[in-house]
């Protein structure tokens, strides 16, 4: 390890140190969790983040290629850019680190070829053939396949790391990225993949249950490493108490409505039935973006019994998919454009205006201006108080 990165870890610690408060990351937990599992909660929670945090903002970076050969590098990365602003952003933050080793996890348990660029997070460089994944095999003991030992290196350092500076009790330790069943398949199997459901779906059914089963094995690896229960914990910055298992569906959202009936909603519902439920993310599309979308799978997301929560983006009228989400009983987990000129009780009325009461959303990562943020989380209850 290198001594200066220690070094560097206790600088931006001391400053969480200073600006954490446990009350507040208690009743971050207790919203967040409250509204995932359809519980009364006094406020709806918003997590705030700053730009910048001026004490740190001349600390050196590490490219992700360092990050990933070297767990003190990612673990301050972590640290400095995202658990220091939200904590100083004063909402209601949960704070967690975790492997951050990219979406290749699951993938290398088949023994897919990867790189690790400086400028992005590893990523699959070579697809496994049809026979190369009839051969696979997904044992119950993982830890010593594809590139578990070096992500136990990852998670096993933070730990030890939180723990020798006093804030193992306040900073989680969460899994690494899991992708979901479909995307696990989709990057091991390539484009090919789409073709077969048509040509040979026998075929991908067996690779869907594989997938399935790397996605279950890694993530109860992640937690006997962290110690979290299988039901409860931090996945991705959201705190649950009746489920935690993250699965994303961003290659879901390229088939049509059927095709995942048939081919991903069974196997999602395996991982969420694993874990005692859990919440979806894709990247849907912004305006101006050409991106698909995935609005047509909301209702067959909405439908998988132990799905909590969505989170999503769209390029169309976000108001109206969220109103949509509330009527199907799925939380909204996710943020909304600002408009140009907007004022803040105009902007947080506009994100609220889907709801009539308090329930049914978690507000990540609003847009505000430096001086917003030390009002933002007043004017939010003001709100609340007085719509809700």
């Amino acid at each position: 390890m290198d001594n200066n990165v220690e070094q560097l870890i206790d600088m931006v610690c001391e400053k969480i140190s200073k600006y954490l408060v446990p009350k507040r990351i208690a009743t971050a937990k207790r919203r967040m969790a409250g509204v995932l599992a359809e519980q009364p909660v006094d406020y709806l929670p918003m997590v705030v983040i700053t730009k910048t945090v001026a004490s740190v903002e001349q600390l050196p970076e590490f490219d992700w290629a360092q990050q990933w050969h070297d767990p003190a590098k990612s673990l301050y990365m972590q640290l400095k850019n995202n658990i220091l602003p939200c904590i100083v952003g004063g909402g209601d933050f949960v704070p967690a680190v975790r492997a951050d080793t990219g979406v290749i996890n699951c993938m290398s348990l088949f023994g897919v070829k990867f790189d690790v660029p400086s400028h992005t997070k590893p990523v699959v460089t070579e697809y496994l053939s049809k026979d190369e994944i009839l051969c696979a095999n997904i044992p119950d003991e993982i830890s010593s396949l594809g590139i578990m030992p070096h992500m136990i290196r990852h998670m096993e350092y933070h730990k030890a790391a939180l723990q020798r500076r006093g804030l193992a009790e306040h900073i989680l330790l969460g899994h690494c990225d899991l992708q979901g069943p479909f995307d696990i398949a989709a990057m091991v199997r390539g484009h090919d993949i789409f073709t077969d459901m048509y040509e040979d779906p026998d075929f991908v059914h067996h690779l869907m249950r594989l997938s399935t089963s790397a996605y279950i094995a890694v993530a109860k690896l992640c937690k006997k490493i962290s110690g979290e229960p299988l039901n409860h914990g931090i996945s991705d910055g959201i705190y649950m108490e009746n489920g935690v298992g993250r699965i994303c569906g961003d290659s879901d959202i390229l088939v049509s409505k059927d095709m995942h009936q048939q081919f991903i909603a069974p196997y999602h519902a395996h991982v969420l039935d694993a874990f005692g439920g859990g919440w979806l993310h894709y990247c849907g599309g912004r305006k101006g973006f050409n991106r698909a979308e995935g609005l047509h799978l909301h209702e067959s997301y909405a439908a998988l019994p132990k799905l909590r929560g969505l989170n999503w983006t769209t390029g169309r009228d976000w108001v109206a998919e969220m109103r949509r989400l509330k009527g199907l009983g799925v939380v909204y987990i996710g943020w909304m454009p600002r408009d140009e000129g907007q004022s803040l009780e105009d902007y947080f009325r506009m994100v609220l205006s889907p709801y009539d009461t308090k329930g049914g959303f978690v507000f990540g990562w609003p847009e505000l201006t430096a001086v917003e943020v030390d009002l933002a989380m007043d004017v939010w209850h003001t709100i609340q108080d007085k719509y809700l």
